[in-house]
């Protein structure tokens, strides 16, 4: 369907019955699409052809824009012919592309820049990764999208938007290759009219000239490593090709990205182009019509993009292509004018032919080799074996499933988000509430059965209180530093003795100072009274270059008590430490407390600062490019900079670096600075935009060899350095490490706490024990809250233990919770014994991974206690697991997944209680004095069991055997009768070699092969086919076993078959067959039929009949009898 645009403002319609004829010649070859089509004269449509806008619509609806650029008049039918090309050859003539070099861009941001300022706007892209384009000449931007949709391996589509009469968007989509492989033929005969195979040598050359442009003027050949010629030559094809002996010359520049080309690597490419062209060319026209549309063959229908085969048997061989579909000529009236036009052209042989041949080969073969038919035999076998195996993991499967869905029905539950705690529906350990009372992110908490506990650990509070407190401290101590040192730097050289007296007590003061070019050493004694006591003081001041040191002692004494303090403090440029021990002794009570502060201080001078972000990043790459960095801040042009590598290029290659993206060289690492280690010491040029803070890494002069590179480092100055982390990337909370002992001594007791606490760039760790000792009660606690970095992700864990000693009783805890990163992985145990003994529980954690692999966090909160007092022991063990997921974009879980455990543990003098808990299924166990009771899912027993009686409702799985010599044995599938240790009896199933299911008895022995001698045998056999029962197969036979062959078959004595098929009944002996009875014998066939009831004796012997009356009787059916004596019936057949 077409439509013409006219003034740009309305469309008119044209149809094949306007149209005289539509000819698409498909895409040329700059891609450009070319519609040709015919009107008749002095129609109302042949006015219309003087615009110059043609739409024409596909069949996936898109409408493609073509411009007219040429028609035709013809006289002799007055038709008007008009030829048109894609509307986006305009795009070449709609502006320029400049040379440049594009670093690692997307497809989007390419087109947007061939796209700049036109009416066409970038439209459907898929996405196709990054990557760089070189650009060395000026071209214009259709080139410039073609460039574009070759390097990102893309398919371009050209398509308008029409709304109403209008125009409303020109746009250019990049999509992957359009199309699928139909596996659809054409063919001679159905719907291929013909095909053209055309073979030309105009492109053939005997010798190739390569060459490529390198920098500047300079152009990089193959003379200097080819004895100076430029070109190399392929004899075969210059005996075939030649001229009057001399050579066809071709020349060639290969396309590619590579900035630094070589003559070994040109040399590389102009071999493989030359074997290219020294053959002719061969070119493929192919006429085919379209039956896709006609009704009943919708089968045969041909997309645009499909890759299809075309099958002509009139050539000799027969000619075979694979083509793809790159246009069409479709009539939205007629679609039985519809034709293709075919590209992308390759030969092929006729694989059904040499299918046929080798099918042939074997078949012929199969009446040789009678083990071909043999092993076909074992492959049914082995398919109805892997048949069942199928279905017993479908079993497996299955269980596995409905346990998962169990788990999941059983154990998610919704958590609810409020200020306010809930107050309904609240279920002991699952009901989760978010308490947003505070704002957000809020507390997790899990109700118990009698109040809200957290389930995080809080330890952003304790680490706050804690590192305040420390800063605080630190600050305090440097304040204080800083004033004495200041106080000392204005003091003169020199030793005092000051004495201050006065009525209220006396003050003396010793000191020696010691102050040369700001080192500093005072020592200092101090000594005070009065009537309320006396203070002894002394101190030591050292100051040398960035090293500061203070210690002071003093000693207070009242009539209260004395009181003794010791502090060391220790200044450098990475860390500040102080020491401190205060002891204060007062009647009945001696208090003593001891305490280390550390922290470290960063203190880089910018001269040594690394000014490369993520450089300590690993890069393993074969390509130009390595990486490009990004700095800290701007390069200064002029000022000079140091680039230190630690990694390896193959021997003849070098690290180079740029500015500018690449464009600008600031020289090569080849100083070494350590074992892996080289650097190079450049200037600074002037930065483009954008590249202000950007230094590029290549891998120099090829691109094809693997370079290593482990960390980089960018310094100020002409100084290489080892690695050390930019400032900006270094962790910005204080690293510190607080120690506290803590001892109180009285006349009721003792109180013992020792805490310590550290944060470094691994996290936050405090861990406090305590012991308090009295008359009637010992107790100790020790309790730790962390959050750290660990392989797995951050991990939050509070742990408490406590121990309680009275005179009467003895009471322990444990308490854990911890948040850690979750990933549902299972461990597969490595004996297989080991899978089958605990099949259940295995499966049951295999549900719970699966049931949780949709979470990514973990909160396990594990309360242990163990108590024992005058009523008895008693120990619990309680674990709760909360999986949920991290909050993301500032949105939380609205549910998670909650196991609840527990196992509790009592002893009394009357009894013995354990219970095990798993959310609501729990197995008790209780024993008295009477009674022992289990209660639980599953029990397993392992070992010898001995019983008076045993009573239930299934036994399942085990092995039951009753005593004596002659006794009973029933196991998982079969029941044996014993006498002295052999076996006499047994009922189960047979060994069956094809698969069938063959239940039976046997009385005289068991179902072992060869030990059935002289055994009676009832059993009945169910085939099977594929692993599916066959009941219309199946028999059953009884008989008396006089051995077995070596293949371990049963050899009858004698037996009787019953068969379903057919209904037919066999018995055998080996010997006499009898049939002795006290009364009639009757053989009565039930079928009057014709041909049904014959009663056929055979034997190789005389017939013997005894009969006491001598007579025999004779009746036909609806006739009278005939009664003989037995000497009639001699002589009527003697006669």
């Amino acid at each position: 369907m077409l439509w013409i645009l006219k003034q740009i403002k309305s469309l008119q319609l044209f149809s094949r019955r306007t149209i005289g004829m539509i000819k698409g010649s498909g895409k040329s070859k700059n891609n450009v699409d070319m519609l040709d089509f015919t009107v008749f004269d002095g129609t109302t449509h042949s006015a219309t052809l003087q615009q110059n806008l043609v739409l024409k619509e596909v069949r996936d609806g898109r409408i493609v824009p073509y411009v007219i650029r040429e028609t035709e008049k013809n006289s002799d039918n007055r038709s008007i012919t008009t030829y048109a090309s894609g509307a986006w050859v305009q795009i070449a003539k709609s502006g320029i592309i400049k040379p440049q070099r594009i670093e690692g861009e997307t497809v989007n941001k390419y087109i947007d820049m061939a796209l700049v300022g036109m009416k066409w706007k970038r439209g459907k892209t898929d996405y196709a990764g990054f990557h760089t384009m070189t650009i060395d000449e000026f071209m214009d931007p259709l080139t410039f999208l073609r460039k574009i949709a070759s390097l990102f391996k893309l398919e371009i589509q050209y398509r308008v938007e029409v709304q109403g009469s209008q125009i409303i968007g020109w746009y250019v989509d990049m999509i992957q290759r359009r199309g699928r492989d139909t596996g659809k033929e054409i063919e001679l005969g159905k719907d291929l009219i013909g095909v053209t195979r055309i073979e030309h040598s105009r492109d053939i050359c005997t010798a190739l000239v390569g060459f490529v442009k390198g920098e500047g003027d300079n152009v990089i050949t193959i003379e200097s490593i080819n004895r100076g010629l430029p070109y190399i030559v392929d004899n075969d094809a210059f005996q075939r090709w030649n001229e009057r002996g001399k050579h066809k010359f071709g020349f060639y520049t290969p396309e590619t990205e590579e900035l630094n080309m070589t003559p070994e690597r040109l040399m590389t490419l102009m071999e493989i182009e030359l074997k290219k062209r020294v053959n002719s060319s061969v070119a493929y026209e192919v006429e085919a019509q379209s039956i896709g549309r006609i009704f009943g063959l919708a089968h045969e229908l041909i997309n645009e993009g499909d890759t299809i085969r075309i099958k002509d048997t009139g050539f000799t061989p027969k000619l075979y292509l694979e083509a793809r579909v790159i246009a069409g000529d479709e009539s939205f009236t007629d679609p039985t004018q519809d034709k293709y036009v075919f590209g992308d052209y390759r030969e092929i042989t006729d694989p059904n032919e040499e299918l046929r041949k080798i099918y042939n080969r074997i078949l012929s073969k199969f009446g040789e080799k009678q083990e071909m038919l043999d092993q076909l035999d074992k492959l049914v076998k082995e398919a109805n074996e892997t048949a069942s195996s199928a279905k017993k993991e479908s079993e497996a499967a299955k269980t596995l499933a409905e346990k998962v869905q169990e788990n999941i029905k059983n154990n998610t539950v919704e958590i609810i988000e409020a200020k306010n705690s809930p107050t309904t529906g609240l279920k002991p350990n699952k009901t989760l509430w978010r308490d947003m009372s505070n704002g957000k992110p809020g507390i997790l908490k899990i109700w118990t059965g009698a109040a809200w506990e957290s389930v995080v650990p809080d330890v952003d509070s304790v680490k706050k209180e804690t590192i305040e407190q420390v800063n605080k401290d630190i600050e305090s101590t440097k304040t204080e530093l800083n004033k004495k040192v200041q106080e000392a730097q204005n003091q003169a050289t020199g030793q005092f003795n000051e004495v201050k007296e006065s009525l209220q007590g006396v003050n003396r003061t010793i000191s020696n100072i010691e102050n040369k070019q700001g080192e500093i050493d005072k020592k200092v004694t101090q000594f005070e009274q009065d009537s309320n006591g006396f203070k002894t003081a002394i101190e030591s001041l050292t100051k040398k270059d960035t090293e500061i040191s203070n210690k002071l002692n003093t000693v207070e004494s009242n009539a209260e008590g004395t009181k003794k303090a010791i502090s060391d403090v220790q200044q450098t440029t990475s860390e500040l430490k102080k020491t401190t021990t205060e002891i204060e002794e007062k009647a009945g009570k001696i208090s003593e407390k001891l305490t280390s502060v550390e922290r470290k201080v960063n203190s880089d001078k910018a001269g040594g600062r690394n000014l490369l972000l993520q450089s300590n990043v690993k890069y393993e790459k074969i390509d130009y490019l390595i990486n490009q960095y990004s700095l800290t801040e701007n390069f200064c042009a002029g000022e000079a900079y140091t680039f230190v590598i630690k990694g390896s290029v193959p021997q003849g290659q070098k690290f180079r670096s740029c500015q500018n993206g690449g464009s600008s060289n600031v020289g090569y690492a080849t100083s070494v600075y350590g074992n892996g280690i080289t650097y190079v010491t450049f200037e600074a040029v002037v930065a483009t935009s954008g590249n202000e803070r950007k230094l590029s890494l290549y891998n120099y002069p090829s691109s094809t060899t693997k370079s290593i590179v482990e960390w980089v480092a960018l310094y100020k100055g002409n100084k290489p350095q080892d690695w050390t982390a930019p400032p900006e990337e270094q962790v910005t909370t204080d690293e510190f490490t607080k120690k506290t002992t803590e001892i109180v001594k009285s006349v009721d007791g003792i109180k013992e706490t020792v805490t310590k606490v550290e944060n470094n760039q691994n996290g936050f760790d405090k861990r406090v024990a305590t012991v308090e000792k009295d008359a009637t009660t010992i107790k100790q606690n020790v309790s730790s809250i962390q959050n750290t970095q660990t392989e797995q992700g951050r991990q939050l864990q509070e742990a408490k233990a406590g121990w309680e000693n009275t005179a009467k009783a003895l009471q322990g805890k444990v308490e854990l919770k911890q948040v850690e990163d979750y990933v549902a992985g299972f461990k597969i145990p490595e004996l297989k014994q080991t899978v089958d003994k605990n099949k259940q529980d295995l499966l049951g954690e295999l549900a719970n991974k699966l049931a949780t692999e949709q979470f990514n966090q973990k909160m396990t909160m594990i309360d242990n206690r163990f108590t024992i007092n005058e009523e008895g022991i008693n120990a619990a063990a309680k674990k709760k697991e909360v999986y949920t997921i991290e909050q993301a974009n500032g949105q939380f879980a609205t549910s998670s997944y909650v196991r609840d455990m527990e196992t509790r543990l009592q002893l009394t003098e009357k009894g013995v209680s354990l219970s095990v808990k798993e959310n609501d299924v729990i197995a008790a166990f209780n024993m008295s004095k009477e009674n022992i009771t289990l209660n639980a899912n599953r029990i397993n027993l392992v070992g010898f069991i001995t019983a008076n009686h045993i009573k239930g409702k299934v036994l399942e799985g085990v092995t039951l055997k009753t005593s004596g010599n002659r006794f009973v044995e029933i196991n998982k599938q079969d029941m044996k009768i014993f006498d002295a240790d052999r076996p006499r009896g047994y009922i189960g199933f047979m060994e069956a070699n094809d698969g069938s299911i063959q239940p039976s008895l046997v009385l005289g022995s068991d179902n072992r092969k060869y030990a059935g001698t002289g055994s009676f045998y009832i059993y009945q056999v169910m085939p099977r086919i594929n692993g599916v029962d066959q009941p219309s197969k199946a028999y059953a036979k009884f008989g008396i076993s006089k051995g077995e062959n070596a293949e371990g078959t049963n050899i009858w004595s004698s037996y009787i078959q019953m068969q379903n098929d057919g209904g037919h009944l066999y018995a055998y002996a080996a010997g006499r067959l009898y049939f002795d009875n006290l009364n009639d014998i009757i053989f009565n066939s039930e079928g009057w039929a014709p041909g049904y009831g014959k009663f056929i004796v055979t034997t190789t012997e005389p017939h013997f009949y005894t009969n006491n009356r001598g007579e025999f009787y004779f009746k036909r059916k609806n006739a009278l009898g005939l009664d003989l004596s037995i000497f009639q019936l001699v002589r009527m057949m003697t006669i």
